[in-house]
């Protein structure tokens, strides 16, 4: 089981991060013909200072074992650090392509950027870290709620 579970966690470890990543879980399996790694229970993936902790994380990789996306699901915690920017939150879901830099948060989001003292609480939020661009959605019933702090104009 050990040679199994390395043998799947080696070629996703270069790309989430671009550095040591280390998932844990209660369970873990995989369908080496879908090219998928499923980690379920109290899962949690760790690379340096960012941390992300779900009830189910599944790991999506081409045919040369090279990770293409990686979903968290369930009462999904996060804490990253991107770019110089400090972000901590919660949402349903979250989707992380390594290629392009981009991050999903769908689903009751609170995304809290410490750096700059602002929260966003959205349906969605999208952030491609490459460009900088962010797309923040609501919904009728619970439209997007922008917080932040803004300088004194003494």
């Amino acid at each position: 089981m050990k040679r199994l579970l390395i043998f799947f966690i080696l070629p996703f470890s270069s790309h989430l991060f671009a550095d040591i990543v280390d998932i844990k879980a209660d369970h873990f399996y995989a369908n080496n013909i879908n090219h998928e790694a499923f980690f379920e229970g109290h899962a949690r993936i760790k690379q340096g200072k960012n941390e992300i902790d779900a009830s189910k994380v599944t790991v999506f990789f081409n045919d040369r074992r090279k990770a293409l996306k990686y979903e968290a699901h369930g009462n999904v915690r996060f804490d990253l650090t991107e770019k110089g920017i400090h972000y901590r939150g919660v949402a349903n879901k979250i989707t992380y392509r390594p290629i392009g830099s981009k991050y999903y948060f769908i689903g009751n989001v609170t995304l809290r950027d410490l750096t700059n003292n602002r929260t966003i609480k959205a349906n969605s939020v999208s952030l491609d870290l490459k460009t900088g661009l962010a797309d923040i959605k609501g919904s009728v019933k619970k439209p997007v709620h922008f917080r932040f702090e803004i300088e004194d104009r003494k």
